[in-house]
């Protein structure tokens, strides 16, 4: 049988660079700073008509026989308060510790690599990233 040919794109073990903690916040926050230009910019399908049928307006007043609850818990004014909006919006922190999902596949990860520190569930997992994304965002 033939000898198994290696990827000449992974270089050997002994020349990979390995990042401290600060270098990949760094890298992480460019990520995130790239991908924030990527998406900057109005909704491309804004102007587009919603499909499906258009849903019709009730009114639950005395005028168009609606029912009227006679001012109880239920029909309090609740246009008052203003709602939680996205920066509002918060809940407590999480009592169960942090999920770690595999960069490549999705699945629930074990392990981190450790030249960039992204998450990993197998070895097939290991070698994919190694491939084609470890490191690849650098500038």
């Amino acid at each position: 049988m033939g000898e198994k040919k290696a990827s000449g794109r992974v270089p050997e073990p002994s020349q990979r660079r390995v990042l401290d903690g600060a270098a990949r916040q760094r890298r992480l926050c460019r990520q995130l700073e790239a991908l924030e230009r990527d998406n900057f910019g109005d909704d491309p399908q804004a102007g587009l008509p919603r499909p499906g049928k258009r849903l019709p307006h009730f009114a639950d007043t005395a005028e168009t026989g609606g029912a009227n609850l006679g001012g109880g818990f239920l029909c309090q004014n609740l246009s008052t308060a203003e709602p939680p909006n996205y920066v509002s919006a918060c809940a407590a922190p999480s009592k169960l510790p942090q999920r770690h999902f595999c960069a490549v596949c999705g699945f629930p990860s074990a392990y981190t690599c450790v030249t960039c520190g992204a998450r990993y569930c197998s070895s097939r997992c290991l070698g994919t990233h190694q491939d084609t994304r470890c490191l690849k965002w650098t500038v």
